[in-house]
């Protein structure tokens, strides 16, 4: 059978059932506005009869009704086609539609109706909402990012007596961080895990010296600030212990560990500690202070709200940091 030995009604009802489940409602106006069809139209949408009585104002509500009827009054007046953006709430939840604005021309070319077609484009919405908050994300971890590198940047020049000692110094502390990022980006920017993150920091400096290192406790997911904080913290430790603490002695060795500790107030606190032991030389990790130092015991637990303790001495080096639990979690 050809489609021109079906009959009018028959070609329509094809149309429509072509249509179902597709997304997509018809309408079609004549040119006083006045609603003459109406199909397809999801369930959250007003009862037919009233769309035909109402259309546009009961359809779109006072936010889009007379944005729409603007629109399609032009398209009737110029007969040029357009499409506009309109939602339809249903008890509060807005749902969005793409309408494509198409004028209907009798055979003189006058035109003598309007038909709508609405698509259903809450995916879209849904999409370009999420990637709106993923920018504004971005873009707030990125000024905090480009705050560290800047703090790390005017505390390395202070503590340096070269220009070349800044840049090995400033350059070491950057890859750290940028190993750190690389972990949080990994993870659509949910943190990272704990013993990940001691493995990536201590890695380079460390790679030939595992039987030297423990890695032991809790293995708690740190959240995005956690992860880069802690890890300039780590970063400090194992580059002095590989110049002159337990990695520089073969017989050195060192424990890191996690634990969660239940405070006073009940609060379930990440209680992370370094413990180095190394043969006597006479030195200590930092004489005389510097940016090590000021990582460890003020950027780093003000940036986490934690609170942390360093000792120093010949032969012996321990670190301890207790986190809150806003900055991380058990899982």
């Amino acid at each position: 059978m050809k489609s021109s030995d079906l009959s009018h009604p028959d070609r329509l009802r094809i149309l429509l059932a072509g249509i179902r489940k597709t997304g997509i409602t018809v309408m079609y106006q004549d040119t006083d506005l006045t609603c003459h069809l109406v199909a397809n139209a999801p369930d959250h949408w007003p009862p037919v009869d009233e769309i035909l009585k109402h259309c546009d104002d009961v359809l779109f509500g006072p936010e889009f009704a007379e944005r729409v009827t603007f629109a399609k009054r032009k398209v009737l007046d110029t007969g040029e086609p357009t499409k506009i953006e309109a939602s339809i709430q249903d008890e509060g939840v807005k749902h969005w539609y793409a309408l494509n604005l198409e004028p209907d021309h009798n055979a003189e070319g006058v035109v003598t109706g309007l038909f709508t077609t609405a698509i259903d484009i809450d995916d879209v919405k849904y999409r370009e909402q999420v990637l709106k908050t993923l920018l504004r994300e971005l873009s707030h971890r990125s000024k905090n990012l480009l705050a560290i590198i800047q703090a790390i940047a005017a505390q390395t020049a202070r503590s340096s007596t070269s220009l070349n000692g800044f840049l090995v110094a400033f350059r070491g502390r950057i890859q750290s961080l940028s190993r750190s990022q690389d972990l949080v980006t990994a993870s659509d920017w949910r943190g990272a895990g704990f013993r990940e993150l001691v493995e990536g920091q201590i890695g380079i400096y460390a790679a030939s010296a595992h039987k030297q290192i423990t890695i032991a406790g809790t293995d708690p997911h740190l959240f995005p600030n956690t992860a880069l904080h802690l890890g300039l913290a780590l970063h400090e430790l194992v580059v002095n212990a590989a110049s002159r603490g337990g990695l520089a002695d073969p017989d050195g060795d060192i424990r890191i560990s996690a634990q969660i500790e239940t405070s006073d107030s009940g609060e379930h606190m990440l209680d992370i500690r370094w413990e180095e032991a190394f043969a006597e030389n006479g030195h200590s990790h930092w004489d005389g202070g510097g940016f090590g130092s000021v990582v460890l015991e003020r950027i780093v637990p003000q940036a986490l709200s934690a609170k942390a303790e360093y000792g120093s001495h010949p032969g012996q080096v321990s670190y301890r940091i207790v986190i809150p639990p806003s900055q991380y979690s058990e899982e």
